[in-house]
């Protein structure tokens, strides 16, 4: 299956504009400098506006179809998800409000919630793994990410002991430095965001 992965991962970094990948593989990428075979799916991080390109960029490595997996706000998905035989891609939409703060949008018992995700998260270096350049979005973002969802609860209760061992181990390689308050997401109501 790592081989799979990196396979597809090869794929991705030939795109125009590159491609960013979050989730648990960007951890492994990072941490580790290896991939393991306890991926779920390879996620990609992609701005609203690159939807239609990206789709078609995917269609023709062989995603052909995709399918909404998370639909916080009305016409709005923030999820896509597809297949090739055995690899299973996940394609995450981010927003960008009037001020040009890139955010993602969930659902919260309160209602849709913006989380706020650092501007330079598409400004990291890629990882090499098996000659393969991975594009991760930054170590800020990925903190950003899970502590956004953790705080919500949009993706179920939180897993201390895989998540915080992951946000851990990414503050400690990364991110010591940084104030603790700047690793913290801002969380605010959908109807206080101002969009686009």
């Amino acid at each position: 299956m790592v081989a799979d992965y990196l396979a597809l991962l090869r794929e991705l970094s030939a795109l125009d504009p590159p491609l960013f990948v979050f989730g648990s593989i960007a951890e492994a990428a990072l941490l580790d400098g290896r991939l393991n075979e306890t991926h779920g799916d390879v996620d990609l991080l992609i701005p609203r506006t690159e939807l239609d390109l990206r789709l078609r960029q995917l269609g023709e490595l062989g995603f052909a179809r995709f399918t909404v997996y998370y639909e916080p706000r009305p016409g709005l998905p923030l999820v896509y998800g597809s297949h090739r035989e055995d690899v299973a891609l996940e394609l995450s939409l981010l927003d960008v409000d009037t001020d040009g703060d890139p955010y993602f949008v969930v659902t919260t018992d309160d209602g849709p919630a913006a989380i706020s995700v650092p501007a330079g998260l598409f400004q990291w270096a890629p990882t090499i793994i098996d000659g393969v350049p991975i594009r991760t979005v930054s170590p800020l973002a990925l903190v950003h990410i899970r502590a956004g969802a953790a705080a919500t609860r949009a993706f179920g209760p939180s897993r201390p002991h895989a998540d915080g061992t992951r946000q851990a181990r990414l503050i400690d390689a990364f991110l010591s430095d940084i104030d603790p308050r700047e690793r913290e997401p801002t969380v605010t109501p959908i109807t206080d965001k101002q969009t686009d």
